[in-house]
């Protein structure tokens, strides 16, 4: 009996193990564990085995309140308005492209703008590229960063892969100009295919999302959070609680240690490095054709409601004064509208906060257009 049982634990490790190793699986799961709360359908389908083993509640109560499990934080986010294309548009002949990050990242953005036929999102938290521009239409960009994120910008350490001066000069940077010999491929060797499996760097997350990361485990995280709260007045290092208690607040854009934070001092020289490293993006992008490029800087949620706790560096405003980039600017927008625009259980903004962004950025775009 012994040796079945200890064979049975052996045979579950095992599979645990190589089921933690396979990215596509983990990243299938994931999906199905953070967002199967906004797809009805996936929550009928097998709702026992998902109320078991899949569902959790670390996104559906904000990213937030996912890392601290407070309770009084736990508020359900709503979903976001989908920027559809209206019927009876007339076409512009214009695409609007928009380099950025999680703001915009899963947003419906294709009929949002009026100057603008469709929308192109590219997510520089992950690999893309070379762009490849349609040398028929009217193209646009606009560079979207979340304010903490301003601070370390340089195209050079981002994942877009971008085309050579050879390749901008033979003019491969259109769709109707293909690459010649087409894009090298160089195939991995077995030693780094097996390092990599083995050495995987996600391992002991991937692990903890199959074994803890489910509904069943919430009460017992909250009570815990809870009892650490009250007692001991602690809470995840990556959360801190807003000067009100109304909402919480990501750690880096308070903690003063840390560059993304919007109580660190910035000196003037920080700022032309910060202006200089936009305009070498700037110069890039016009160089593979497009005709204009926009800054947008969403500010840290700190940054608009708790900005008194400390002394703000105002880096938004300070950075948008010295671009040359036309901005559409939310900052002043944002701490003058007395409605809520950013969920107060997660570091983003809610949909009231993204169809603020598209009203302005609507003004700003079409006032610009070449």
């Amino acid at each position: 009996m012994r040796k079945v049982t200890g064979l049975f634990i052996l045979f579950i490790s095992v599979v645990l193990l190589l089921s933690s190793m396979n990215q596509a699986f983990i990243n299938k799961i994931k999906f199905e564990k953070y967002f199967d709360h906004l797809n009805p359908q996936m929550i009928q389908e097998n709702a026992l085995y998902k109320a078991a083993l899949v569902h959790s509640d670390r996104w559906r109560y904000g990213d937030l309140y996912g890392v601290c499990y407070l309770p009084q934080y736990k508020l359900e986010l709503e979903p976001f308005k989908q920027y559809g294309h209206k019927p009876g548009r007339q076409n512009t002949n214009r695409v609007l492209y928009i380099i950025g990050d999680s703001f915009l990242a899963d947003k419906i953005l294709s009929g949002a703008f009026n100057a603008f036929d469709n929308v192109v999102f590219l997510d520089r938290r992950f690999s893309f590229g070379p762009i490849k521009l349609d040398s028929t239409k009217k193209n646009y960009m606009v560079m979207e960063f979340a304010e903490r994120n301003l601070n370390n910008y340089d195209i050079n350490k981002t994942f877009e892969n971008r085309w050579t001066t050879d390749n901008i000069k033979n003019g491969v940077n259109f769709s109707n100009a293909p690459l010649p010999g087409g894009i090298p491929f160089v195939p991995e060797s077995i030693f780094a295919r097996l390092g990599r499996i083995i050495f995987h760097k996600d391992l002991s997350r991937n692990l903890e999302l199959m074994l803890f990361d489910n509904k069943l485990t919430t009460p017992f995280k909250e009570a815990k959070a809870s009892l650490n709260y009250t007692l001991f007045d602690r809470i995840a290092n990556e959360v801190v609680i807003s000067s009100d208690k109304k909402r919480l607040l990501f750690y880096t854009t308070v903690d003063t240690n840390n560059i993304q934070s919007a109580f660190r001092y910035k000196t003037e020289h920080a700022l032309d490095s910060i202006v200089r490293n936009l305009d070498i993006a700037r110069d890039y992008y016009r160089a593979i054709g497009f005709k204009k490029v926009f800054l947008s800087v969403i500010p840290n949620a700190v940054s608009v409601y708790d900005d008194k706790r400390m002394p703000y560096n105002h880096l938004l405003e300070r950075v948008e004064q010295k671009t040359d980039l036309p901005v559409i600017s939310l900052y002043k927008a944002f701490k003058a509208d007395k409605r809520n625009l950013f969920y107060r259980s997660d570091s983003h903004w809610n949909p009231q906060g993204l169809d603020t962004w598209v009203n302005e950025a609507n003004k700003v775009l079409t006032a610009n257009l070449n």
